[in-house]
């Protein structure tokens, strides 16, 4: 209907234009002359008081119109302004009263609270005078000038109001217009409309903010924000002693009140506290940040052997914070030998503190020379006692190092033993000795020879001969 009446209305229009010698107007389409100087193409013309007039069926006006648009869209535009024809509302209307409803009245917000506001639209005129109100939600959150459309818009037909309060809502429910703010302070809201006459918008319509009960022009509120916290405990490496190809993890767990995804960075430090790498997680609050150390490459060959410290820096985009530094992981040295089968046997089956003991190790050694290798006993007695030493050289060949020798004395009678053996490299358990070996017990008999042997015979005539020597000695002098 809108259509048919602006077609009217600029055919019109136009024909007094055409029929004027002189002007501007748009250009006909062109039409072949026919032998009496007329023109076809649906056009007729002729003369009334020296003014010619040009008439135009509807068919041929649409198609001008069509040509027009296509091949001089600026002027087609120019053309519709002129033509534009505002509409003016009838006397009696009135513009509808558009208001903020915030029935929640939470004046402090985070960034992640779901928000449900709604716009109240009251229109008292009679509804065949009522036209559509389109209606966005605008916001400016702190640090910004302008205002923003948040969701989508909203529209109210003219038959969509209560009969009783010619009133009805829309909503804008769950929105979370601030997620993505950088900054904490004053957030506003207002509401943009247009019933189809003028536009509008709530923080000006009115001579100064209107608030009653639930109900705003401008709604203004506090964002605020509460920092990430660490649990403290939670933060660990494991395993604290370890290679440095081993799958090495760091655990720590953050938690924020305000249901923020947090930003966490580890910062692994050397031991002179120089920071040499670091990774960053977007983890959830109240999950645990799991770093493992061969994922992001911090350790190579090159750090076998030495010892780190580590902390966290973590953030929400708003606040961010630190832990203190943590020590770990302790890398363990590259193998350099290979050793295998320890074993200590005595000389005799009967386990003598006097007797010799044989003690061995294999050593696969293909790469240092001068290798040490000590060999220490334990007893209750004498705890870790050097015992000897054995130096080999590189070969890659498996040596066996031996230890023959008698190592106990008379105390280590009926006791048991241990024995280790210690060396000048790292072996294949990134240890630099075997640890303690179980050897059994000694036997406890302290005597070395039997009663009856010569050793014992000749031990007692010596120790009698003593005694008749120390005897006369004194007899001679103290009773003579």
């Amino acid at each position: 209907m809108k259509r048919l009446a602006a077609c009217i209305i600029i055919i019109l229009l136009l024909l007094p234009l055409a029929a004027q010698a002189q002007g501007v107007s748009p250009s006909p389409p062109k039409s072949t002359p026919s032998s009496s100087g007329g023109s076809s193409g649906g056009e007729s013309s002729s003369s009334s008081g020296g003014r010619r007039v040009v008439q135009l069926d509807l068919d041929s006006m649409v198609g001008n119109m069509e040509k027009w648009k296509q091949d001089d869209p600026t002027k087609f535009e120019y053309l519709k302004k002129l033509l534009h024809i505002p509409f003016v509302p009838p006397k009696e209307y009135a513009p509808p009263t558009v208001l903020i409803w915030y029935p929640l009245g939470k004046g402090e917000i985070t960034r992640n609270d779901k928000m449900d506001i709604y716009a109240w639209v009251k229109n008292d005129n009679p509804i065949e005078v009522r036209s559509d109100v389109y209606l966005w939600l605008e916001a400016k959150g702190p640090g910004e000038e302008e205002f923003t459309r948040i969701g989508s818009q909203r529209v109210i037909l003219a038959n969509e109001y209560s009969e009783k309060t010619n009133a009805t809502t829309r909503d804008w429910s769950s929105i979370t217009p601030f997620v993505d703010s950088k900054e904490v302070g004053n957030a506003t809201f207002r509401i943009w409309f247009n019933d189809m006459h003028n536009t509008y918008y709530t923080d000006a319509m009115y001579a100064k903010p209107y608030q009653q009960d639930d109900y705003y022009s401008v709604l203004r509120l506090d964002l605020v924000n509460s920092p990430p916290k660490v649990d403290e405990d939670s933060i660990r490496v494991n395993p604290f002693r370890a290679r440095y190809n081993d799958p090495i993890r760091y655990e720590a767990r953050f938690v924020d009140t305000d249901g923020d995804a947090i930003s966490v960075t580890l910062h692994i430090l050397d031991d002179q506290e120089k920071e040499l790498w670091n990774g960053t997680q977007i983890v959830r609050s109240g999950t645990n940040v799991s770093f493992i150390a061969s994922e992001y490459g911090f350790f190579g060959e090159g750090e076998a052997g030495k010892n780190f410290t580590y902390f966290y820096t973590f953030g929400d985009g708003l606040n961010s914070n630190r832990t203190a530094i943590h020590s770990g992981p302790c890398l363990l040295p590259s193998p350099k030998i290979f050793v295998s089968d320890p074993d200590a046997s005595p000389a005799d089956e009967n386990r003598h503190w006097w007797q010799n003991y044989r003690f061995s190790l294999k050593v696969k050694n293909p790469e240092v020379n001068n290798l040490r290798i000590d060999l220490y006993t334990s007893t209750p007695s004498h705890p870790n006692r050097r015992q000897d030493t054995v130096v080999i050289n590189a070969s890659e060949e498996v040596q066996d190092v031996l230890f023959d020798l008698a190592p106990f004395d008379v105390s280590d009678a009926g006791q048991s033993f241990s024995y280790h053996f210690r060396y000048s490299a790292t072996d294949q358990n990134s240890r630099e000795e075997t640890g303690a070996i179980s050897g059994g017990a000694i036997n406890p008999k302290i005597v070395k020879y039997p009663i009856y042997s010569a050793v014992t015979v000749a031990n007692i005539l010596a120790v009698l001969l003593a005694a008749l020597i120390g005897g006369i000695m004194i007899e001679r002098r103290f009773y003579r």
